[in-house]
This record gives structure tokens, C-alpha cells and sequence, in this order.
């Protein structure tokens, strides 16, 4: 063993063991985080699947079914209805034709062009009609042979006149007018003018206004007037029938401008979805379920969100800058704690198990077909167990906001899981005393519940919540509360146990409890028990003056000394008139109170002490000096001639190393020079320099003085 005394927890192997476990746990976790909501999305609920499969359309329901999460839905007919009035929108495109239009006048010059010889006429004619496949059902040719020189020059300038009127308005084919009106079309639209250019507006023109060649009687009646008015020998019946015979449809319906237009009228119509928003009742119970239930219900089942490779990417840097940011904050709080990987490997298992919970609790609610609600998520018994096993609530609160980060990804929880998470744990940590009983966690339970309940009601009522349904929300809120607290109260003591970690309550146990050491020493050495208990006063009161661990430095002032029931009759405030150490030499009377401080380290570990408190026990003198004996000893050299060395009459500890090892030094000197004062009072103890007493020309660390300036 070496000279000094080894008081500190965390040796090299520890430590390697510690950073290992830390590294596994993190990625662990990580690992956890992503994997959980890709698994609840991959295995989709089973009990709506079977609602559909076990019930049929016109049966009755047997129980409520609630949308376990918000979806969307393609709606199909819906979309189809739309787009289809889209695509009823776009007439139908009909366009002159240049080839019609030209042939129908060529025809009408030759025929001209055949009876400027009216004896050949008829044979020229025949020849006419034969190369163009006309047919002469109406006997034009022979019409117009039997009329007089005059009155066929009449028809045939009227017979020009009248085909530049009909291609003007254009000559429609009846078939496909007849047909475009079977579809259900009543108008129709002219993309471009009889000179082939585009036309300035496509106005929608009626089917009845479409001249077909059964409608030129109609649409030349008021045209032919005049000519009969005029010419008393005019036949409008001849001219007619040498139209149909002569003119071509020019105007023909563009089927594949009109087709195109449909399909960009169909695309600019968005697909339709329906949102089902969660907790959103589906089915009624004691109500006769309809096709469109059981097809909602189906529709619910292969809904559930399946992560792109993005989105799988955007969650797994959220998961990791959230996971390293709360750990590097943990971290930053206990980096001066020996017990840094312990407290930090204890919340990422608390962490782990919360997840794993929260898988198993996820797909029951999915399963049973209920309401996910956030109070039901497990995340309040991890914040509180990591608050009392380090007995720091901020660690609480940053295991609260990991954990309420991790639930938020969920796909069956709420936007509101966060801040349900932080306001819940917030209120139950706040809530939590880290009190000395342990029955005192009914008030605290109390007390949580009902400023728990209070953020979640207006947390429900944010979200949209009906006050029916707030009822199973607290309820869920204070069951959650009620387990957690069990279960801290559970598992708290066993890692006190198993780690010898000081809580709060194993300090309270240690300070106030029976403690068969503190008995001994109070049977064997009264003055040194005595003087435990004022120091402990002391350090109590001063811890808390500067925020240290108050509970910590009172358990560390009563069991600084417990090595002293050995030798009791050698310490000055155990002595009477008689002095021990006048008859041994100053060597001896050093090594002897030296002692006191290794027999407390075994006394106390024996006793099962945290180490904590033992690095109190070790470290209460440091390495100061002994000046009483050291002096005496060199008084006694000079004689002789002989050296001797400092380090001999020193304690073999280490200087403090936590404030409230350092309180418990102060402390301990402070109420050891009060009890040499003549006629003491609160000035004269004021007076008192503590390194002056117990230490020469030391340098005084920064919190040593400012808890003796705060001492009680």
C-alpha cells in the first residue's frame, strides 16, 4: 500500500469498464430509438384487421373502433369524379379543313366550267361525277339541261355564292355530330378559321347551330330569299340538292388535339386524400356497420406510415444529436463525480428499459384498437430514478427531455408527446423532496399528481381534446405516476445496496438511523462523539449555505473520527487531567493519532459506508501537519543533533477533493479551536482562522473559505 491514503472510487480498471459500458449503452439506445417506430410501422395492428375480417356489412358492432393514429387515404371515386368533370369540361375540338374547302370549290368551277358548252354538258358532266365517285341520285345534270340559257346562269352564280357561304360557316360531317351527342356533348369548339389560322377565342358553339349537309335548306332559307324574289324562274330545291352533291365536309373533328387536351385537363387534378384524424371513431358500437366502414377500416390497416430512405436518414441524425447533446450536457453536470460512468450507465439502462416498454405498451394500444394517449407513455419513471440515485433533479430533467425526444418519433403518439414529457417530469421532479423518510413519498406522489393532472388538462385542451375524453387521460396520467413511484422505491435501494450509492435517503439513514459504529464511539470516547456531532452541525449548515451536498457533509462530520474509539484515551477531547501522551515520545503520540484516520477508512468500510463518506474520513486532515508533536520533536533533535523530517509528523491523506470534504476539514478545525477559547464568544469565534489553527502558511482553497465565511 502506498504512503498516502487511497480514498478516491474510481481506479483504472473501473474506469475502462465504465467507458466501455457507456459506448455500448449509447449506441444501444440510438439503435433502439430508430428501430422502434420502423417496427411498429412494419407489423401494422392486427385487431381492426380482424374487426373487418370477423364482422360483414348490415351486422352490428359490438364495440367502439377509434383511428389509432392520423392517416390519410387516397379517395378514389372522389378523385375519378373530379377528374372526369375535368374531362367533361373540354369540348370537343373540330378544325376547317383546307383539303375539304378546296376540293368543294374546285368541284363547283368545273361544274360551271361544263355547261359553258350545254351540248357537251351533260357527257362532261357524267365524266365529272365518275372521277370524283359522285353520285347523281337527285338528277342535277338533267335539271339543269332543261333550264333556260338565263336562268342556269342565275343558278350557277348563285350556286358559287352559295358553296362560299356554307364552307364559311363550315360543313360539318352529321356522323360526327350524331355521335359527339350520344356522348352527352351539347357544344363544341372551332380551334381555327376557314383560312387555317388560329382562331382568336375558342367559343363554345351548340350542336343544333352545326351545318351537316341535311341541314343546308336550314341554314340557306333566309340566304336564297332574294334570288327568288328576283328571278321568277330561280329553283332553291335545285341549287340545294347540287350543294350536296358538290360540296366536301371541311370542318372535321380533331379527336387527337381533343384527347391531349383531357389528359392535361385530368393531370392539373391533384389526387384527393382524406385525413383521419387520430381517435377519430370509426365504428359505433350496437350500430349496423356499412361497406364503407369495414372499406375505412381496411384502408386504416394499410395506412401505416412507411419511412422513405430520407426520412430514415433525417430521424437517425435527429436520434444521434439529441442522444450525444443530452449526454454531453449529463456529463458536463458529474464531471467532477467519481461516480460519473455509474450514474451515466444507470440512466442509459433506465433509458433502454423505457424503450423497450414503450415498444410493448405501443403495440398493445395499437392492437387493442384505442386511443394512444400520451399519458399513458412510460417516461416519467426513468427521469425520477436518475433524480434520486444522483440526487440531482437536473439529471432528471435532461433524462426527461431524451426520453420525450425518443416518444415524439413514434408513429401512434401525439405532437404533443414532447411537451407532455417535459411538463409531467418537470412537475414531478419539482414536486419530488428529497426527503428522509421514505413514507414521505405519499405526500410527494400527492403533490405530483395534482400539478401533473393540472399541465395535462391544458395540454388536452391545446390538443383539442373533448372533456369526455379527459377523464382516461388523467386517469392514465396517475396510474403512470403511481407505478413509477413504486417502482424508484423498489429499485432505489437495491442500486444503494449494490453500488453503495449515497442517495438522499441512505444519507438520512446513515445520519439519523442506529448506527452500531456510532455507538461504539459514543460508549468508548463521549468527547470525540460529541465533537462528531458539532462538526457535523457545521458542516451541514455551511454545505448548505453554498449549495453543496448538505446531507452528504453532516453524514461525513459524524463518522470523520469513528477511528478514534480505539485509542480514546489519546485524543484531548476524550482526556481529563491526565495527558497519555506525556509519557510516550512525540514519534509514538504521532503515529498514534495518525492512526485514527486509517482505522476509519477500515471502520467505515467495514460498516458499509458509501465511499463517498470514506474519502470524507480520509481526507478531513490531508496531508497537514502535526505542529504540537512536530515542534516537540524538534526541540527534542536539537539536543541530540539529530534531523527530523516534516513528512513524518504529516497525515498520509490527500488534500480535499470535493467541497464537502473541504467543508468537513473546516469544520472540523473550526469547532476544535472554539473549544481552546477562554470565555468564547460569537466574536471571538469569528476571529478564528481555521488554516492558522490546523495548518501552517497553507494556501486556502477557494471554497474552504467561502464556506467558512457561511458557517452557521
Amino acid at each position: 500500500m502506498s504512503k498516502r491514503i487511497q480514498g478516491s472510487l474510481g481506479m483504472p480498471k473501473t474506469q475502462k469498464k465504465g467507458k466501455a459500458l457507456l459506448i455500448i449503452m449509447t449506441f444501444l439506445i440510438m439503435a433502439s430509438a430508430m428501430a422502434i417506430p420502423i417496427l411498429l410501422t412494419i407489423n401494422p395492428s392486427g385487431t381492426t384487421r380482424s374487426f373487418a375480417i370477423n364482422y360483414k356489412s348490415g351486422e352490428l358492432a359490438n364495440e367502439d373502433v377509434f383511428a389509432t393514429s392520423s392517416f390519410q387515404y387516397l379517395d378514389e371515386e372522389k378523385t375519378k369524379g373530379m377528374r372526369e368533370q375535368e374531362y367533361a369540361k373540354i369540348l370537343p375540338n373540330f378544325s376547317f379543313s383546307l383539303k375539304g374547302t378546296t376540293t368543294s370549290m374546285e368541284r363547283v368551277r368545273s361544274f360551271k366550267q361544263a355547261w359553258e358548252n350545254p351540248e357537251t354538258a351533260v357527257t362532261d358532266l357524267s365524266l365529272f361525277f365518275a372521277e370524283n365517285r359522285l353520285t347523281d341520285q337527285a338528277n342535277v345534270r338533267g335539271r339543269f339541261s332543261s333550264l333556260s340559257p338565263d336562268v342556269r346562269s342565275q343558278m350557277l352564280e348563285a350556286l358559287s355564292a352559295a358553296m362560299e357561304t356554307i364552307l364559311q360557316k363550315g360543313l360539318f360531317s352529321s356522323d360526327s355530330i350524331n355521335r359527339l351527342i350520344d356522348q352527352g356533348y351539347g357544344y363544341y369548339t372551332i380551334i381555327n378559321t376557314i383560312s387555317m389560322a388560329k382562331a382568336e377565342k375558342a367559343d363554345k358553339i351548340p350542336f343544333q347551330e352545326a351545318v351537316t349537309k341535311e341541314k343546308i335548306e336550314d341554314a340557306l332559307h333566309s340566304w336564297v330569299s332574294p334570288y327568288i324574289q328576283l328571278y321568277p324562274g330561280f329553283q332553291p330545291d335545285l341549287l340545294f340538292d347540287t350543294l350536296k352533291l358538290l360540296a366536301e365536309v371541311n370542318v372535321v373533328y380533331d379527336e387527337a388535339s381533343t384527347l391531349l387536351l383531357r389528359e392535361e385537363a385530368e393531370k392539373r387534378i391533384s389526387p384527393i386524400y382524406v385525413n383521419v384524424k387520430r381517435g377519430q371513431k370509426i365504428v359505433t358500437k350496437d350500430t349496423v356497420i356499412t361497406e364503407e366502414q369495414l372499406d375505412l377500416l381496411s384502408k386504416m390497416n394499410n395506412s401505416y406510415l412507411q419511412y422513405t430512405w430520407l426520412e430514415i436518414f433525417g430521424r437517425s441524425v435527429f436520434i444521434i444529436l439529441i442522444t450525444i447533446g443530452s449526454l454531453y450536457v449529463f456529463i458536463m453536470f458529474l464531471k467532477n463525480d467519481k461516480r460519473i460512468y455509474l450514474y451515466i450507465n444507470l440512466m442509459l439502462i433506465s433509458v433502454f428499459v423505457t424503450e423497450i416498454v414503450l415498444y410493448f405498451l405501443a403495440r398493445y394500444i395499437a392492437d387493442s384498437s384505442i386511443m394512444m394517449r400520451d399519458s399513458y407513455l412510460p417516461i416519467l419513471f426513468a427521469p425520477v430514478f436518475v433524480s434520486h440515485i444522483t440526487s440531482k433533479k437536473r439529471l432528471g430533467i435532461i433524462t426527461a427531455f431524451l426520453l420525450s425526444c425518443y416518444a415524439m418519433l413514434l408513429p401512434l403518439s401525439s405532437s404533443m408527446a414532447f411537451f407532455f414529457g417535459m411538463t409531467t417530469a418537470g412537475s414531478c421532479l419539482y414536486c419530488f423532496r428529497f426527503s428522509g423518510k421514505r413514507l414521505d413519498d405519499i405526500f410527494n406522489w400527492f403533490y405530483a399528481c395534482i400539478s401533473s393532472c393540472f399541465l395535462a388538462l391544458c395540454l388536452t385542451l391545446l390538443s383539442g381534446f373533448t372533456f369526455a375524453g379527459v377523464l382516461p387521460y388523467l386517469g392514465g396520467l396517475i396510474v403512470n405516476i403511481t407505478l413509477s413511484i413504486v417502482l424508484v422505491d423498489v429499485l432505489v435501494p437495491l442500486c444503494e445496496r449494490l453500488f453503495n450509492i449515497p442517495t438522499a435517503y441512505r444519507l438520512s439513514e446513515l445520519a439519523f438511523a442506529d448506527s452500531p459504529v456510532l455507538d461504539r464511539l459514543g460508549a468508548l470516547a463521549q468527547g470525540t462523539y460529541n465533537h462528531s456531532r458539532y462538526v457535523s452541525e457545521l458542516a451541514y449548515n455551511a454545505a448548505k449555505a453554498i449549495g453543496a451536498d448538505a446531507m452528504l457533509a453532516r453524514v461525513g462530520g459524524m463518522y470523520h473520527d469513528i477511528g478514534k474509539a480505539d485509542h480514546p484515551e489519546y485524543f484531548v477531547e476524550n482526556q481529563g487531567q491526565e495527558n497519555k501522551h506525556d509519557e510516550i515520545k512525540p514519534s509514538l503520540s504521532v503515529a498514534i493519532i495518525k492512526s485514527h484516520v486509517k482505522l476509519g477508512i477500515e471502520k467505515g468500510r467495514d460498516a458499509g459506508l458509501p465511499q463517498e463518506v470514506l474519502d470524507i474520513i480520509a481526507q478531513h486532515h490531508g496531508d497537514d501537519v502535526i505542529s504540537y508533536f512536530y515542534n516537540e520533536a524538534k526541540e527534542e533533535a536539537a539536543k541530540t543533533g539529530r534531523e527530523v523530517k516534516q513528512e513524518d509528523y504529516s497525515y498520509n491523506g490527500d488534500p480535499p477533493t470535493s467541497p464537502e470534504a473541504a467543508i468537513v476539514m473546516l469544520s472540523d478545525c473550526v469547532e476544535a479551536a472554539s473549544r481552546t477559547l477562554k470565555k468564547p464568544n460569537p466574536s471571538k469565534i469569528r476571529k478564528i482562522d481555521p488554516f492558522g489553527y490546523h495548518g501552517e502558511n497553507r494556501e486556502k482553497p477557494a471554497w474552504a473559505i467561502k464556506a467558512f465565511a457561511h458557517r452557521s
